[in-house]
């Protein structure tokens, strides 16, 4: 059979822009999925092994063409016009940016990590702002596996104190976190949800105490608290619009040397301080990095991804399958025709490629991580297991896996080795606050899931849930540095 060519284009380069290159393999997955259509010069194009069949054999062939793996099938019949260089991201942009050309869009599973993982001293020193005036300040400190307390209630009185700029008093106290996991701070009346304590634990004050049995803390940084960089992207998306994105690199972040772990979030617009839109407050997720490199660890890049407002339930619901009947059908609704699947190749092959192009991000699985909440809970799942190539670890809080039913789960899942040794590190997160039946209902499903999952032998996985905590950002920002700390090892 001869090499197919029409004008300048060549096999491979579906978009037609004199070059073929991992966004074209990017195209013909989401051609094959449905996402997308091309015409007949781009399904000859797409034919680039020239088996006269499109079909993922054509993506693999490019991919190992372009790491010179192994010869292109065919040369080009005329000589491809070299495309105008693609215009780079930059703050508050509105660009498409450009996709690597020198690295495979997957990595090996046996690859080893190579972004360092320092070890962190297991024991750190948690500060509480006494922000509301307490005249007796309690650390009840306690093991959340064993019940075990390190003192009986209130816990250690704690009267060594700093003062702030403002006039309130911070109290410290060291916790040794291979011991104890959790403290509720208390005046022997009034006292805080419990709060998760680990290697990415710092600082606390008390954000909300309109429940005066169980209050809301907010987290902060102590000392070392040097913010970072904030990029603010945006992207085009496959729907049509433009999608924004924020990249954090924190304060040790360098552009050459060892190369950083990367945390993608689903729910950008409500992880970092400035710019969250929710009630409740954001993540304050740079605030649990900056914590763990104050304890001795190094820092991460952190990638949100915004997924906000009316298309948030379709854009984080990946369509599996039939969604679950027991759904209202006014509920049902939102979720219906999900486009998750856009989603995650959107982060997978799109963003992931830029990031570690133009950052010094590893593209080692082991150090790519992917977390989100509700909706982008059950999205960040779906991301990490269907790419489980390229994510070695997920963070999966207050999930809804209740959107589909137990025949959908294991159809889908069954395509998985589930007990295989390189399947991602999991995190699962649940809530069960006796007043929040959507906290309550979530439940019930990701106790199905880790059951699921635990007698198909998975091997990597925590499940934590919190009797007190509800479904809004303030809980899940208290369990994210629990999160992060397993997920990350330190």
């Amino acid at each position: 059979m001869s090499a197919f060519s029409s004008g300048n284009f060549k096999n491979g380069d579906v978009d037609r822009d004199g070059k073929t290159k991992i966004q074209d393999a990017n195209l013909i997955q989401r051609q094959m999925a449905g996402m997308i259509t091309f015409d007949s010069e781009q399904m000859a194009l797409a034919d680039y092994n020239l088996d006269e069949s499109v079909n993922i054999n054509d993506v693999t062939e490019i991919q190992l063409v372009l790491v010179e793996a192994k010869s292109a099938p065919v040369e080009p019949t005329t000589s491809a016009t070299e495309a105008t260089a693609e215009t780079q991201p930059t703050s508050e942009t509105v660009t498409q940016p450009t996709q690597p050309t020198s690295e495979p869009a997957t990595q090996p599973a046996t690859q080893e990590a190579t972004a360092p993982n320092p070890m962190v001293n297991s024991t750190v020193k948690i500060y509480f702002t006494n922000n509301k005036n307490w005249s007796t300040v309690n650390f009840y400190v306690y093991n959340s596996s064993s019940g075990t307390p390190q003192k009986e209630w209130p816990g250690t009185k704690i009267t060594n104190y700093t003062t702030n700029a403002m006039g309130e008093k911070i109290y410290s106290m060291n916790i040794d976190t291979s011991v104890y996991d959790r403290v509720i701070f208390n005046n022997g009346n009034s006292q805080t949800v419990n709060v998760a304590v680990s290697k990415a634990s710092s600082g606390f004050y008390i954000s909300n105490d309109t429940n005066t049995k169980a209050m809301l803390v907010g987290t902060y940084a102590y000392t070392g608290a040097d913010k970072g960089t904030m990029t603010k992207l945006n992207f085009d998306y496959p729907d049509g619009y433009k999608k924004r994105v924020w990249i954090w690199t924190p304060a040790d972040y360098k552009a050459t040397g060892d190369k950083f772990r990367t945390i993608y979030m689903t729910d950008g617009q409500n992880l970092f301080d400035e710019d969250h839109e929710d009630d409740y407050g954001g993540w304050e997720v740079t605030d649990a990095v900056e914590s763990m490199m104050s304890n001795g660890g190094r820092g991460v890049i952190i990638v949100g991804v915004e997924s906000t407002g009316s298309r948030r339930d379709t854009e984080l619901t990946p369509n599996i399958g039939e969604l679950n009947p027991l759904l209202p059908a006014s509920e049902a609704q939102s979720f219906k025709n999900g486009k998750g699947i856009m989603f995650a190749d959107f982060v997978a092959n799109t963003l992931m490629p830029y990031v570690q192009e133009h950052y010094n991000s590893s593209k080692a699985k082991q150090d790519n991580m992917v977390v989100g909440s509700s909706s982008g809970g059950i999205e960040s799942f779906y991301i990490g297991m269907e790419y489980n190539d390229k994510f070695g670890m997920i963070g999966s809080l207050s999930p809804a896996f209740l959107l589909f039913g137990d025949d959908v789960w294991n159809s889908y899942l069954s395509k998985f080795n589930l007990a295989g040794d390189d399947m991602p590190k999991l995190y699962l997160f649940n809530g069960n606050n006796a007043s929040d039946s959507l906290e309550q209902n979530l439940k019930i499903f990701c106790d199905e899931m880790y059951n699921r999952l635990k007698n198909a032998g998975y091997k990597k996985m925590n499940y934590v849930i919190e009797d007190d905590f509800k479904h809004n950002e303030a809980c899940w920002r208290i369990i994210f540095p629990d999160c992060i700390s397993y997920l990350l090892g330190i």
